[in-house]
């Protein structure tokens, strides 16, 4: 019996990890500990203690699937004789609003009882369970978890109380960054001069310079230049590498990581630039304040990060491979996380993007001048 018990706790353990790895969810937490439980006095049993094991998988910021294991021993209370059990409860935990480093919870399920007397007669049950609950969060990864549970056996209409205190940890998943590998140069392919003519000595009349870019007609090899521009010594316009950029930093209100609508503009202008530049990439930084713990900090920043992304990819059209996005959680605040206002700037998402470009030099600009880089644009 125990040995059918525990296979199918652990088959799904191993569905609910499949899960997580197809979908990609930020992070897995694993428990043990022990509970406390009086059962309903027609059961006539003393109250037991039980070792506890389980796993709990987020589904999104408030919502998370959880299985637990509890193998135990209760004697009856008018004989020496007990019973050997073991509990499968799988369910479903909604996170309550965050109070500082802890966060209550409600929890719903069912679970399957089966046990076994001295005699070696076994039997099994079912029984829906609800419960009540709180987190403490911890910036190791720990996590101090303590809940009231009752159970109400569909089989024999008994209720049954417990309470459960349990030491988690998070496993949290970490994507990976994709590397963008830049596409090679083309070297320019040299000019072939042309073969000199014959001079012939003769009288000539005075040189003309019909594009006034001051290289005579006879020596110009780049007719019609824009007298504005500053020419080489054959009359071709001298080419000037520049530097265009664009910055973004969109604010994000407490605990989302949803666009809002005044914010779409901004990363419109984004993608423009980047279509005008199409050997420009980008990274997309998220940030947050230091609200909650560490972790799941960085988690929502990765959130945002990727919304922006997903922006840019999914609503206007840049490539995929062109745009990454990385979450930095609270590490980088710009602002005082102690005041409302403060911790309000730190929730951000910036990006900034550059792209080199070539000009015609003008007779302006200022001598052994190499690059010249333009005031970058700069969305708020």
């Amino acid at each position: 019996m125990k040995n059918q018990l525990l296979l199918t706790y652990l088959v799904s353990c191993l569905s609910m990890s499949v899960s997580t790895s197809a979908n990609e969810k930020p992070f897995l937490e694993a428990y043990v500990g022990g509970g406390i439980y009086s059962l309903d006095k027609d059961r006539d049993l003393d109250s037991f203690f039980s070792k506890e094991g389980g796993l709990e998988v987020p589904i999104n910021t408030f919502l998370s699937l959880e299985t637990w294991l509890s193998d135990y021993s209760a004697e009856y209370k008018k004989s020496s004789d007990e019973l050997d059990s073991q509990r499968f409860y799988t369910g479903a935990l909604l996170h309550l609003k965050r109070r500082g480093k802890k966060r209550p919870f409600i929890s719903a399920g069912f679970s399957h009882l089966e046990y076994e007397n001295n005699a070696g007669h076994d039997s099994s049950e079912s029984l829906i369970n609800i419960g009540i609950g709180v987190k403490r969060y911890y910036s190791n990864n720990i996590i101090l978890r303590g809940e009231m549970m009752m159970m109400n056996s569909v089989d024999k209409e008994l209720i049954d109380i417990g309470a459960r205190l349990a030491l988690g940890y998070v496993f949290k998943y970490t994507p990976a960054i994709p590397v963008i590998v830049p596409e090679p140069i083309a070297k320019p392919i040299a000019k072939s001069e042309p073969e000199p003519e014959p001079v012939v000595v003769k009288s000539e009349p005075l040189p003309v310079d019909s594009d006034n870019d001051g290289i005579i007609d006879g020596i110009d090899q780049c007719p019609g230049t824009n007298p504005e521009f500053k020419v080489d010594e054959i009359g071709c316009a001298v080419m000037l590498t520049e530097t265009v950029s664009i910055t973004m930093d969109i604010k994000f209100q407490f605990n989302s990581a949803e666009i809002s609508a005044v914010s779409l503009p901004e990363v419109e202008k984004v993608a423009d630039f980047m279509k005008q530049f199409d050997q420009t990439v980008l990274t997309v930084e998220g940030h947050s304040d230091d609200s909650g713990p560490a972790i799941y900090n960085k988690f929502l920043s990765q959130q945002r990060a990727d919304a922006v992304r997903a922006s840019l990819v999914d609503v206007f059209s840049l490539s995929p491979e062109r745009v990454s996005a990385v979450g930095f959680g609270e590490e980088s605040p710009i602002a005082d996380n102690s005041t409302k206002e403060g911790r309000a700037i730190n929730r951000r998402v910036v990006a900034v993007v550059e792209s080199s470009i070539e000009r015609a030099s003008t007779r302006e600009d200022p001598e052994n001048v190499a690059a010249i880089n333009s005031e970058p644009e700069k969305l708020m």
